[in-house]
């Protein structure tokens, strides 16, 4: 077995990824069944993007945080919550507005602690808690989080864009850790005031003012290769990751196959032209974000890996729907 051969396989099982497999079934059968279910920018987005009639769109997401992190790092939890949900708004080239949290829990001192990290969270990402629902005598222990946010509608990124030729283009900010309550992830915020973290956040906003991208994502608890896959099988495209490329840029301190199914707060994934990267790239550097070409986007409907002189598929989108399909 080549080193290729065992980093598809290792993805494949990888959690973070193999969770998204029952996505399919859930969104298919929301958009065939639930009231106006195929929504424009609505099931496959980061953030939804409901329509009004001005020139703004408001955007909407909702991400929860696993119990295992909830009962052993609350307060991280809380955090965290509000993180997912600010970074799939700026994802969609919007600002935070509001949040709105669900507490369950049975031990006091984790729902405090739970509090706790939600509030550190708002002031950091700087976003009102302005809606939540608790139940302190609950059998399970979660926190859910819901977030609104705004955005232009010329301005409004998809993560369903993506056209053939484009380049895979990785925006993070280099200058991190490895994080302390969940190890796979690249912690570049917890270090940061808050004026220094929404400096890096707001380049997704000149981005999508400049219009030089064509679809975006946040890099989720899928790592960069499960968010590649998830946003060329949107664009109903395909495309190749080249992990040397990767390996070369990731930091110094993080494994190689750590890396590519890390969390990177502050870090998300975009296409855009090839003609456009230059640009993107000195807009990075603005906000102190790096900006790296990782893959391109092709017709071939698969998600291919390469390494060296080898390449292979890591998922065929052909043989019907793996992680999040493009709607009509």
């Amino acid at each position: 077995m080549t080193d290729l051969t065992e980093i598809i396989v290792m993805l494949r099982n990888f959690e973070g990824i193999s969770r998204k497999f029952v996505l399919p079934g859930i969104i298919r059968k929301l958009r065939e069944e639930s009231y106006q279910g195929n929504t424009p920018h609505g099931l496959g987005e980061d953030s939804a993007a409901i329509d009004t009639d001005s020139d703004e769109v408001i955007l909407l997401t909702t991400d929860s945080i696993v119990q295992e992190l909830c009962l052993n790092h609350p307060r991280a939890a809380g955090f965290n919550v509000v993180l997912a949900n600010v970074m799939d708004i700026y994802a969609a080239g919007g600002r935070p507005t509001s949040f709105a949290v669900a507490l369950s829990y049975s031990d006091q001192k984790i729902g405090d602690e739970l509090l706790q990290g939600l509030i550190e969270g708002s002031h950091t990402f700087r976003v009102p808690i302005v809606r939540g629902h608790t139940n302190p005598q609950a059998s399970s222990t979660y926190v859910v989080g819901s977030c609104t946010g705004t955005v232009k509608k010329s301005h409004l990124l998809t993560a369903g864009g993506a056209r053939e030729g484009d380049q895979l283009i990785l925006i993070f900010d280099k200058e991190g850790k490895r994080g302390s309550s969940y190890t796979l992830g690249w912690d570049t915020v917890t270090h940061r005031d808050s004026t220094q973290v929404i400096d890096r956040f707001t380049v997704m906003i000149d981005l999508a003012q400049s219009g030089l991208i064509t679809a975006s994502k946040d890099v989720s608890v899928a790592g960069l290769v499960g968010t590649a896959g998830m946003m060329v099988e949107y664009s109903g495209k395909g495309g190749v990751v080249n992990l040397d490329i990767v390996d070369q840029h990731r930091p110094p301190s993080i494994d190689f196959r750590d890396w590519i199914r890390m969390f990177i707060s502050l870090g998300f994934l975009v296409a855009a032209p090839i003609s456009t990267f230059e640009r993107i790239h000195s807009i990075a550097q603005e906000h102190n974000m790096s900006a790296m070409v990782i893959g391109f986007v092709d017709d071939s409907r698969s998600l291919r890996l390469r390494m060296g002189d080898e390449e292979d598929i890591l998922f065929d989108f052909s043989k019907g729907p793996i992680l999040t399909p493009r709607g009509n």
